[in-house]
C-alpha cells in the first residue's frame, strides 16, 4: 500500500488539505510568493542585507518616516468635509467613509517604526490641523499640517493622492524617506538595506498583478485610475506601459525625484490638485508616477517584499489575524502587513471590526 493511500485512509482531511495546498499553494502576499517559498525569501533577502550593511561608504545618509493621517471623529474636520459632499467623484468609492475612519492604527504603525526600524531619524505624521491623542512630546515625531506644504487655494483637501503629491516639501525632510499610510505595519525587524542600498539606490516593492486585467474584470477604482493617468506620462517620456501597480506597503521615496517629477509634469499636478476628493484626472505620485520614474531613471530596483496585505471586513479576517500571530509565534513573520479598511459598504460580518484589529495588534505588538 503506497504512503499517499494510507494518508487518505487513515486520515483524509489532511490528505486532501496537502493535495489542495500542492496544487494551490496559499499566497498571503502581492508578489504572490507561496507560503513554502516565503521562509527562503527571507533568509537570502537578510543575508544580502547583512553583507551589504559590512560595506563603510562616507555617506552614511539618514532616512525618515511620513505618514499622512486623519481623525475622522474630529467635528471641526467633519463640518469642512461635509461642505463638499457633493462634488463629482472618480468613482464611487472615492467619499467611502473607510477611507477617513480611524481605527487607532496609526498609534500601532508608528510603535512599529519605533520598535522595528530604530535607525530611522524623524517621523512625520501629515494631518488636517489635528494631533493624535496619544502622542506625548517624542523628539523623533514632528506633526506636519496641510497648509505647511500645500498652497491654499488647494485647501481644504480630503485628497490623499494631492497630499502625497506634496511631501518632498516637508521642511527638513531627508533626502531618502519612506511613505506610509496608517494601515501599515512593519511587522520584524529590517535593515536600512531592505528599503536603500548603500550607494542610494532604492527599494521598489511591486506587485505581481495587472492593471490592464483589473481593467479588463471591471475593477475600476480611484487608483487604477490615477495610475492610467502616470502611465500616460510615462508613455510619453519613455515610450511604455506600466502593467505593474506596487505593492501596498510602505514606499521607498527619494526627496529629489519627487521635485523632478512636479517640475517636469507641473501642468498635470496642478490641474489635478484642486480636486476636493479622488478625482478622474489624479496622479498619484507616491505610489506610481515617481517610484517608477526612479526605476525608469536607474535609481531604484525591484526588491522582495513579503506584505500579507487583507481587508479588515472580511470574514476571513480573524483567520489573518490568527496567521500572524501564529507566524510570530513561529519566528516567520512577513516584512510587513496592510490591514486595508476597503469599503464601508461591507456586510454580512460578525464581528467588530474597530475592536479585533486593536486586539489584533495588540496582541502582536504588545503580546
Amino acid at each position: 500500500m503506497s504512503r499517499k493511500f494510507k494518508k487518505l485512509i487513515k486520515n483524509p482531511g489532511v490528505f486532501f488539505r496537502d493535495l489542495l495546498i500542492k496544487r494551490y499553494p496559499v499566497i498571503n502576499c502581492e508578489q504572490k510568493f507561496t507560503e513554502a517559498e516565503e521562509a527562503a525569501v527571507f533568509t537570502v533577502d537578510q543575508k544580502l542585507q547583512e553583507v551589504e550593511s559590512k560595506i563603510v561608504l562616507p555617506n552614511n545618509f539618514p532616512v525618515d518616516v511620513v505618514y499622512t493621517w486623519v481623525n475622522d471623529q474630529d467635528h471641526i474636520w467633519q463640518q469642512k468635509k461635509s461642505k463638499f459632499a457633493n462634488v463629482n467623484l472618480a468613482c464611487e468609492n472615492s467619499n467611502d467613509g473607510a477611507r477617513f475612519e480611524n481605527h487607532n492604527e496609526l498609534y500601532y504603525s508608528v510603535l512599529s517604526v519605533k520598535k522595528n526600524l530604530p535607525w530611522v531619524r524623524k517621523i512625520f505624521i501629515v494631518t488636517d490641523n489635528q494631533t493624535p491623542e496619544w502622542l506625548v512630546k517624542d523628539e523623533k515625531i514632528e506633526i506636519i499640517d496641510h497648509s505647511e506644504i500645500i498652497d491654499s487655494q488647494f485647501l481644504p483637501t480630503f485628497n490623499s493622492h494631492v497630499i502625497e503629491a506634496n511631501l518632498y516639501k516637508i521642511k527638513d525632510l531627508a533626502e531618502h524617506f519612506i511613505y506610509f499610510n496608517d494601515d501599515v505595519f512593519v511587522a520584524k525587524p529590517l535593515n536600512k538595506e531592505h528599503f536603500f542600498r548603500k550607494n542610494g539606490v532604492v527599494s521598489i516593492f511591486t506587485s505581481d498583478k495587472s492593471l490592464q486585467e483589473m481593467k479588463n474584470r471591471g475593477v475600476i477604482t480611484a487608483t487604477l485610475l490615477a495610475s492610467e493617468n502616470c502611465n500616460e506620462i510615462l508613455n510619453k517620456n519613455y515610450g511604455l506601459f506600466i502593467d505593474l501597480p506596487l505593492s501596498h506597503t510602505y514606499m521607498p521615496l527619494k526627496k529629489s525625484s519627487f521635485k523632478k517629477c512636479f517640475e517636469l509634469y507641473e501642468k498635470e499636478i496642478l490641474e489635478f490638485l484642486y480636486n476636493k476628493f479622488r478625482g478622474r484626472n489624479d496622479l498619484n505620485m507616491a505610489t506610481f508616477l515617481v517610484p517608477w520614474s526612479m526605476y525608469l531613471e536607474g535609481q531604484s530596483v525591484i526588491t522582495p517584499e513579503i506584505c500579507y496585505y487583507f481587508n479588515i471586513r472580511s470574514n476571513n479576517t480573524l483567520t489573518q489575524y490568527r496567521k500572524i500571530l501564529q507566524a510570530k509565534k513561529d519566528g516567520k513573520v512577513p516584512h510587513s502587513f496592510c490591514a486595508n479598511d476597503f469599503t464601508a459598504n461591507s456586510k454580512d460580518i460578525n464581528f467588530d471590526t474597530s475592536k479585533s484589529l486593536n486586539c489584533f495588534l495588540d496582541s502582536f505588538f504588545k503580546g
